[in-house]
């Protein structure tokens, strides 16, 4: 017997619509920062890196970390306003396939989960991706309140974000970003990528996903580079595209030693004579010079890039070239037999990877990148093979040309520069399926100088890694003869780890567990990361506050002397601290304290320090850091950046309070505040107390309650709780403490 429902559409309807709504909520494009290390970033759930592919001039300022190196470098000018030392364009990751038994590009399906896009981004959101979740864990081993962590892990990053969406293609992909503050390690972001085929193409309803085997799979890694915004807009006024990013001013490095690619701003303005953007301003170029400030007399020293730590082997397609029905790739034979492109096989029966190491212009629209990037019948950057003109000299290895059969890097256009990708594939996937990628995001103070690479030049295959000990001269006037002798590395090149080239070796050490040896073979190297390293004695917690006599106190509790880890570099000896007026530094040595030095530690037992210097007056804000530096020299990274305001602080105990002025006339408020002819202040105030003022006949005329840490941050604009303007006279106050303690006094208002 058939069975019939009756349904009330009126419910349905609300049913539908509340279950719509809270798909909507659950599919929010969110994103969380990398901000523990030298490098920020930001990490979005639909795929993208930093942000939606921009080259056009809305794409000038930014509210997030762009590649940003180093963090915290937003700086205001000469009355204008630089967003900093940004990096890129946006990034993102692309997959490609074609279902079974559907060969060819009119079949093929794409999801472009950011990095895509030419003047203005196009929208991955909805489109190609489909966010699910995105969490950030902080394993820090010192907390906020000064306690040591006891859910501390020494085998993990210090900072992990997991972003995860849904793609178009039906493949689920879980990207784990990892970050450290150790000096050696802070230079960049580790990426495990795992990419599973479970038919989810929206990301809430699987259901409506896709079934079947998906073949000819490609994974591609996209970035834009450009180093760096805060030295295109000094030189051009705006983050120049033509001319400047795009066959201009920056080319890009191929280190098939470390599978690094990285750009170098190589020329300014196309002159050769000055690279990495000096100043522009010769007087600002020797003051940044010769004091690290706005990050030094180079405005873009940078060389932003990533390496490839480990590509997936386990689902690539089997190729057979004279069976067809053992050939898992339905692109492979036609690629062969109809175009003569070169190729060659593992003993697995794998072509060599990568599939396409591609370097072009930042024009990463979709109909261009899509029909070229993963292609699987076609190798758009070229292949080494051995007879080729356009590659003589491959990179080498003790086991001869292990490049031949690989994608070749388009060195001839280095000079495009605005765009990088690597591409792996194909791969076979069946229902389930998982494949594995890990990639580090790297950037230094330039490349190892005089190390042999492909790029940075487009009429030969090889180049050098050029030097900072260079001349500089601007607008006719020689500032220096050799940058770095008379100038030295900016105070945020913080280790030993000073160039892309030594950031990537770290990369590998902390992926292996161990250096690497060279030249690396990421299909060799483990699916997930070891991330066993040497652990720098970590930071305290710091509090920073005002003094009653207008100094400045930095405490922290002696918790951290009880840090123990394995692999930990040494033991505590002493502790720096230091000033700035940028978040990015330079920083000034206030202070070295040994440990347990008697004269520093406090009644409570704590760590405390006065900084009585009376450069930083009344009124200014710095920027407070304290590092620990262990027995043989090594440093914390800077963790506790504390910005403070100097004030006169709160007293300890309540005693005399004063009115100011006394008496108030209306032509004698403060200055430099709104409204200040209408303003009375009270100083010798405890952190917390209640001021009650009263006429001179004892109505309560308003209360105020305070709570800071300073001498007074209330300013009364003589309002009574009826909200009525003050009128001339005698009036009384009474300030209570939470302890019951009182003081009392008399002010005059004359108007």
């Amino acid at each position: 017997m058939k069975k019939i429902y009756f349904v009330n559409v009126p419910f349905l309807v609300s049913f539908l619509f509340l279950i719509s709504n809270f798909v909507l909520a659950q599919q929010a494009r969110e994103y969380e920062v990398h901000d523990r290390g030298m490098l920020h970033e930001t990490e979005f759930n639909t795929g993208e890196i930093g942000r939606a592919w921009q080259t056009g001039a809305q794409g000038e300022k930014t509210d997030v970390p762009l590649f940003e190196w180093p963090g915290n470098s937003h700086v205001i000018l000469n009355g204008t306003e630089y967003s900093g030392q940004q990096n890129i364009l946006g990034a993102g990751v692309y997959i490609a396939a074609n279902p079974d038994g559907k060969p060819g590009y009119s079949n093929r399906l794409f999801a472009m989960c950011g990095g895509v896009g030419a003047s203005q981004p196009e929208v991955a959101y909805g489109r190609w991706s489909f966010p699910i979740s995105i969490t950030k864990i902080d394993n820090y081993p010192v907390l906020p309140n000064g306690k040591l962590n006891s859910n501390y892990n020494p085998d993990e990053a210090e900072q992990i974000i997991t972003a995860k969406w849904a793609s178009s293609v039906g493949i689920t992909v879980t990207r784990v970003s990892r970050q450290w503050s150790y000096p050696d390690y802070d230079d960049m972001i580790i990426y495990e990528y795992t990419f599973v085929y479970d038919g989810d193409t929206t990301g809430i309803v699987e259901a409506l996903g896709r079934t079947g085997t998906l073949k000819d799979v490609m994974i591609a890694f996209q970035y834009g580079f450009a180093p760096s915004m805060y030295g295109y807009q000094r030189e051009y006024g705006n983050w120049k595209y033509e001319g400047g990013i795009y066959r201009g001013d920056q080319n890009n490095f191929w280190d098939a030693r470390y599978w690094l690619t990285y750009n170098m701003n190589l020329r300014t303005n196309g002159d050769a004579t000055l690279p990495f953007k000096p100043e522009p301003d010769p007087n600002l170029f020797l003051h940044n010079a010769q004091t690290g400030e706005n990050g030094g007399g180079l405005n873009s020293p940078q060389a932003p890039g990533y390496c490839i730590l480990q590509y997936d082997t386990t689902h690539l397609a089997y190729v057979d070239p004279t069976d067809t029905l053992l050939n898992e790739s339905e692109a492979i034979q036609e690629l062969r037999s109809s175009q003569g492109v070169y190729y060659e096989l593992d003993a697995n029966h794998h072509i060599l990877q990568p599939w396409s190491n591609k370097v072009s212009t930042g024009n990463t629209n979709s109909q261009k990148e899509m029909l070229n990037v993963m292609n699987p019948s076609s190798r758009w950057s070229g292949v080494y093979s051995p007879t080729s003109t356009t590659w003589p000299n491959p990179p080498k290895a003790p086991d001869g040309y292990s490049w031949i059969g690989r994608a070749a890097y388009p060195y001839r256009q280095s000079a495009d520069a605005g765009q990088k990708h690597t591409v792996f594939g194909p791969y076979t996937l069946h229902m389930g399926d998982t494949l594995k990628f890990a990639l580090a995001e790297v950037v230094g103070y330039g490349a190892q100088p005089g190390d042999s690479v492909e790029g940075g030049q487009t009429i030969a295959e090889w180049s050098t890694n050029p030097s900072f000990n260079i001349p500089i001269t601007i607008n006719g006037q020689k500032v220096t003869n050799d940058y770095l002798k008379d100038f030295g590395y900016p105070d945020y090149v913080n280790s030993d780890v000073k160039n892309v080239t030594q950031v990537a070796d770290k990369a590998f050490t902390a992926y292996l567990g161990h250096e690497p040896a060279l030249p690396v073979w990421p299909e060799n190297n483990p699916r997930t990361g070891s991330y066993k390293i040497p652990i720098p004695f970590p930071a305290p917690a710091i509090e920073v506050s005002n003094t009653d006599k207008a100094d400045t106190k930095i405490n922290w509790t002696k918790d951290v002397e009880s840090f123990s880890a394995p692999r930990l570099m040494g033991q505590l000896a002493k502790f720096n601290i230091y000033r700035s007026t940028s978040a990015m530094g330079p920083w000034t040595l206030v202070a070295s304290i040994n440990k347990d030095e008697p004269k520093y530690i406090n009644s409570d037992g704590d760590y405390e320090y006065i900084d009585t210097t009376t450069s930083f007056k009344v009124g200014d804000s710095r920027f407070y850091s304290v590092t620990s530096v262990d027995e043989h020299g090594n440093m914390s990274g800077r963790t506790n950046i504390t910005l403070i305001k100097k004030d006169l602080g709160a007293v300890d105990k309540l005693g005399k309070v004063y009115v100011v002025p006394n008496p108030f006339i209306v032509s004698s408020g403060f200055k430099g505040i709104p409204n200040a002819s209408n303003v009375i202040g009270f100083y010798g105030l405890p952190k917390s107390c209640t001021i009650r003022i009263f006429s001179y006949n004892g109505h309560l005329v308003q209360t105020i309650q305070h709570n800071a840490p300073t001498y007074s941050d209330t300013e009364w604009y003589q309002i009574t709780s009826n909200n009525q303007s003050l009128a001339s006279g005698i009036y009384f106050f009474v300030v209570t403490a939470p302890d019951g303690t009182s003081s009392s006094g008399k002010f005059i208002v004359i108007k």
